[in-house]
C-alpha cells in the first residue's frame, strides 16, 4: 500500500515538474444580472436591471498536452446586485443597489483546437470559480432587505476564445465567458422582512489577456 502511494506520489511531482506553466495577467469588463427568488408577504422583489463592473488579476495556464490545459489564477471581481421592491397594498417601489467585492479563483479546461492560421488557435474553457467575498457596499440610501451577504459563492463558467502567439514567448487572447452563480448569496435578510429571498449571481465577461 505505502509503495502504490508512494508511485502516486512520485507521478504526480513528475507530472507537474513536467508540465508547462504559463503566467499572465486578464482584464475584463462584465455585465452583471441577478436571478431573485422570493416568496414575501407586503412586499413583491424582482431583479433591477443589470451592471457593468470589472474583473482583473493575473491567471496561470498549465499545459498537460499540446491541446489542453488546466487554468487558474487569483481574480478581484465586482458584482452588483440589484432589487425593486415593490408594496403589495400600495404599489408604491424603490430600488436597492449593492456593490460586491470576491477574490476569486477559477478552476476549469481549456480545450485548444490545432491553428486555425499563422499563430491562432480558438479555445473553449469550462468549469467553476471559488469566489471569496471580501467587502460589501449598499449604493442605496435604504437597507431594506439584505443585513448581510454570504462569505463564499461558487460559480459555473463556459466560454469560447481565441489566442494570438506574438513572440516566441509571447501570447495574447480574448474570450467571453459566463458565469452562472450555484449559491444563494443573501446570508441574512432585514428583521423586518417577512418570507424568504435567494439571490444568484450571473454575469458575461470580455476577457483580454496576455501571457508570458
Amino acid at each position: 500500500m505505502r509503495k502504490n502511494i508512494s508511485l502516486i506520489l512520485l507521478l504526480m511531482i513528475t507530472t507537474v515538474s513536467q508540465a508547462q506553466l504559463k503566467l499572465g495577467f486578464q482584464v475584463a469588463p462584465t455585465i452583471s444580472t441577478n436571478r431573485v427568488d422570493s416568496e414575501t408577504l407586503l412586499i413583491n422583489v424582482d431583479n433591477d436591471g443589470t451592471g457593468i463592473n470589472l474583473s482583473l488579476g493575473p491567471i496561470a495556464d498549465i499545459q498537460l498536452t499540446d491541446n489542453y490545459y488546466v487554468s487558474t489564477g487569483l481574480l478581484f471581481t465586482s458584482k452588483r446586485v440589484g432589487f425593486e421592491v415593490t408594496e403589495s397594498i400600495t404599489g408604491n417601489s424603490l430600488s436597492e443597489e449593492y456593490s460586491l467585492q470576491y477574490l476569486q479563483i477559477p478552476a476549469t479546461m481549456k480545450l485548444f483546437t490545432n491553428e486555425i492560421g499563422l499563430d491562432k488557435r480558438i479555445f473553449f474553457q469550462f468549469g467553476g470559480t471559488f469566489d471569496f467575498n471580501i467587502q460589501q457596499e449598499s449604493e442605496s440610501d435604504l437597507n431594506v432587505l439584505v443585513d448581510d451577504f454570504r462569505f463564499f459563492d461558487i460559480s459555473l463558467l463556459a466560454g469560447v476564445g481565441m489566442e494570438y502567439q506574438l513572440g516566441t514567448t509571447t501570447i495574447a487572447y480574448i474570450s467571453i465567458t459566463y458565469h452562472r452563480g450555484l449559491i444563494d448569496a443573501i446570508d441574512e435578510t432585514n428583521i423586518g422582512v417577512i418570507g424568504d429571498i435567494s439571490l444568484n449571481n450571473d454575469y458575461f465577461a470580455l476577457n483580454f489577456g496576455v501571457k508570458f
